[in-house]
């Protein structure tokens, strides 16, 4: 009888068929669709903005490059020289006078230079359409450089005090603007002019410029602005830089009175300017025998 080997017994694995929940395959399938559609909608809005950044850049570089080339390209002028750059957002009329300075500075004058700057100071000062509020003082480049500081503060809060509520009250392309700049007197060398506030004291050559302007029509009263001017500028290195200024209707009055005009011999102190009370304001009278402006604080 034949042994036979007891064969060991395998065991079958019966795998259990699972049962998929069509309600949450369904579900499933909603929430990858709406995660793809997320992760789109994330790509397309970082792409946007990369692509709205590089616009803006290239438009703003075009912008200003174009500016300057179309001044040039179109009428001959430049939005700076080796002294000076145009102020922001200039008017016709100081594209003028900015040109004009910039072509008295090739080869003009000292008389010439002086105009021009006086020219450039006043269209800047004097127009508010293109300031965005009374922080914003025009023309300050042109100022003696160790005043710059001072002048700048105090037109803040004195004559320029209140182009914040006239730009809410009349919107800001209804303010005052520079039209037209004459020279009233033939610009010419005065004495040296002294300045007292820098330590040791300082002697420049000093030009005398005299001048009216116009405004373009506007909301606001301009008969209630300054439209006459006589100014010192002094050749500060090489710099042509206004150390005083004063009311025109004032000198006058001055001179009627006193028999005559000598207003590079008058001693400013320069403390007393700051104050809104004393002559200082453009727009308030201004004797020749005291100081015009915060810039000055100098004796001729």
């Amino acid at each position: 009888m034949s042994q036979h080997e007891e064969q060991p017994i395998k065991k079958t694995t019966v795998h259990k068929k699972r049962t998929v929940d069509p309600v949450k395959a369904k579900h499933r399938k909603i929430n990858s669709i709406l995660m793809m559609v997320l992760l789109g909608a994330c790509a397309l809005t970082i792409v946007a903005l990369i692509i709205n950044t590089v616009r803006v850049m290239r438009t703003s570089s075009v912008a200003n490059q174009g500016t300057e080339e179309g001044m040039t390209a179109n009428t001959g002028q430049s939005m700076k020289n080796d002294v000076y750059i145009i102020g922001n957002n200039p008017t016709d009329t100081e594209k003028e006078y900015f040109q004009k300075l910039t072509d008295a500075l090739k080869g003009g004058t000292p008389e010439e230079i002086a105009e021009a700057v006086v020219y450039n100071f006043v269209s800047d000062y004097f127009t508010w359409t293109n300031k965005d509020g009374n922080y914003e003082v025009g023309g300050l480049q042109y100022v003696y450089a160790e005043k710059y500081s001072k002048f700048e503060e105090w037109n803040r809060w004195y004559p320029n005090s209140d182009m914040d509520l006239y730009i809410s009250q009349l919107g800001r392309a209804n303010l005052i603007q520079v039209k037209e700049i004459t020279t009233e007197v033939p610009t010419f060398r005065t004495d040296d002019f002294t300045v007292l506030s820098v330590d040791p004291a300082q002697t420049y050559p000093c030009y005398q410029v005299q001048v009216a302007w116009t405004y373009e029509p506007t909301s606001q009263n301009t008969s209630d602005f300054p439209n006459r001017m006589r100014f010192q500028v002094v050749d500060h290195d090489g710099r042509y830089e206004i150390v005083e200024f004063y009311d025109m209707p004032s000198v006058e009055a001055w001179e009627a009175e006193n028999g005559g005009s000598d207003a590079s011999t008058s001693t400013a102190d320069p403390d007393a300017s700051a104050d809104p009370n004393a002559s200082a304001d453009p727009s308030a009278s201004a004797s020749p025998d005291a100081s015009a402006s915060p810039a000055a604080g100098s004796e001729g």
